[in-house]
């Protein structure tokens, strides 16, 4: 089967309660495997007739996995909860695929700062854990258009907004700090920057609430798995 790998910024207590669940499900499977083999009275079987009966097994095996009643991987377990948070937040129906030019993009979208994860000024990120996952190719598929159709009218504004009150002095010194140095011509650039009004403030916040990237449906799911 088909699969897309994604890398996550999470939680650390987060990820490692989540390695608790997905050991739970691991013995889970087990112990089913263990009473399906029972069932069918494998170990008493030989030849073809033991063959056919491991063969049962495993097809049945694989429909529990499939209809999500048996998950004892990381990738079955995030799978499972990033499906039903799509549906929760209305995210699972059709879209078109995501233009070429977008499609190869690198980097976080526009309106995906430190903000948007609720840290502001030199406040350090909560998420400092990494998270390899893969989803099937149709999920995977599912949950990057989803985010990047439902994200876009937001999108298009916050680029909007940004054409009409540019960087700002905050970012503008932020740059050249990252630069090696703030020279005089930097803080020229900064005194003279144009600097958007309460409205216009509050109105970039509202917009960058809007933004739903796919990270954020993998913590939300996360967060749904370890309840």
């Amino acid at each position: 089967m088909s699969v897309i790998p994604f890398v996550v910024a999470v939680e650390p207590s987060d990820l490692k309660a989540l390695n608790e669940v997905v050991k739970a499900g691991l013995k889970a499977e087990r112990d089913w495997l263990k009473q399906a083999r029972e069932d069918e009275g494998v170990r008493f079987l030989r030849g073809k007739a033991q063959s056919e009966a491991r063969g049962r097994v495993r097809a049945k095996f694989a429909a529990m996995r499939a209809k999500g009643k048996l998950a004892g991987t990381r990738d079955l377990v995030v799978a499972r909860a990033v499906r039903a948070e799509l549906k929760t937040q209305a995210l699972d129906g059709p879209y078109e695929p995501l233009p070429s030019q977008d499609a190869r993009m690198p980097g976080r979208r526009v309106g995906t700062g430190p903000s948007h994860y609720d840290r502001f000024g030199d406040e350090k990120t909560k998420l400092t854990d990494r998270m390899a996952v893969r989803l099937p190719a149709d999920l995977g598929d599912q949950l990057v258009r989803a985010t990047y159709w439902t994200s876009a009218p937001a999108v298009k504004a916050l680029w909007e907004w940004q054409a009409r009150w540019g960087d700002g002095p905050e970012v503008i010194f932020r740059e050249a700090e990252r630069s090696g140095a703030v020279t005089l011509l930097d803080v020229w650039c900064a005194a003279m920057a144009s600097r958007p009004d309460a409205d216009s403030i509050l109105e970039k916040a509202k917009l960058q609430a809007q933004i739903i990237t796919t990270g954020d449906i993998f913590r939300a799911a996360v967060k749904r798995a370890i309840r």
